[in-house]
């Protein structure tokens, strides 16, 4: 399927775009944040049932590095991008951060959301962080857990080039924890091509932890009333209790978990995530 990549001018900011396919729009919200989009092959797998718009968000690779960055500019980004394609309204599927990106756009606007996926998302129950937290280190050997925990307490006085070689190497422990089968790191894609926007990622991450401390998400989310689908896999340290929360808050939902894979099942169940987007987006009722 071929990819037409447009640089979109959206809500006073440059943005990088990819559309391929043709059906009913879908939006791709790539996680992070302050990362670039690395979703295409989620694209591909329902490219020959939707229109799939890619995009990098606000300061993110190929996108305008612009502030200010907060949510609800986030937010809007996304559905200047809607109005500049022309859709009444369009599926918006999130993944991880895309996927709280996702939720709180369906919040904002209902009546511009025709479905909704929250695709390895964390939930709304601020309790997820410290379970995350532990399942992440039990998932190491002990000497990386070590490793790990070590680089924990030296990020917290690093500055400059220290501080840049502790998130690298963090960041690669990390991604071992986030897959059922760790012998398939080597598929998991090198975030690297472009700089990671660690400053955006900081702010936008505090933001939606305030959010949830407040308690003020649980009340928000049971008034969406389109039609969801909460994906994930059996073996993302982000603990599944809190998804399962989620999708019994939203009135009209199905909730979806892919055996024998992590946080990123497209990577190491294809099959099962192929058909569980496919079955949702050509019934999701």
């Amino acid at each position: 399927m071929s990819i037409s990549e447009q640089r979109v001018s959206a809500n006073g900011v440059s943005l990088w775009t990819a559309t391929q396919g043709s059906g009913p729009p879908v939006a791709l919200c790539h996680g992070g944040p302050g990362i670039y989009d690395y979703l295409g092959p989620v694209a591909a797998m329902i490219d020959d049932v939707a229109t799939v718009h890619r995009y990098d968000q606000r300061g993110c690779g190929r996108s305008q590095d612009l502030g200010p960055y907060d949510i609800t500019t986030f937010i809007d980004d996304l559905d200047a991008l809607r109005a500049y394609w022309g859709y009444e309204a369009w599926t918006v599927v999130g993944y991880s951060w895309g996927a709280s990106l996702a939720l709180l756009y369906a919040i904002q606007y209902p009546e511009r959301t025709s479905c909704l996926v929250y695709f390895s998302g964390t939930g709304v129950d601020p309790a997820w962080h410290q379970e995350y937290r532990s399942n992440r280190e039990v998932k190491l050997p002990p000497t990386e857990r070590k490793r790990f925990r070590l680089l924990n307490q030296r990020r917290l006085t690093a500055t400059g080039e220290e501080l840049k070689r502790i998130k690298e190497e963090r960041s690669y422990l990390l991604e071992k924890s986030e897959l059922y089968d760790v012998t398939r790191l080597n598929d998991v894609p090198r975030y690297d091509r472009f700089p990671i926007n660690y400053s955006l990622n900081s702010a936008l991450n505090a933001e939606e932890n305030r959010m949830e401390e407040t308690g003020e998400l649980p009340s928000k989310v049971s008034r969406i009333k389109v039609p969801t689908l909460v994906l994930d896999g059996e073996g993302d340290p982000r603990p599944r209790w809190a998804r399962a929360h989620l999708a019994q808050l939203i009135p009209n939902s199905r909730h979806v978990t892919i055996a024998r894979a992590g946080h990123e099942p497209w990577i190491e169940q294809p099959e099962a995530t192929t058909r569980a987007l496919r079955d949702f987006l050509m019934d999701p009722t």
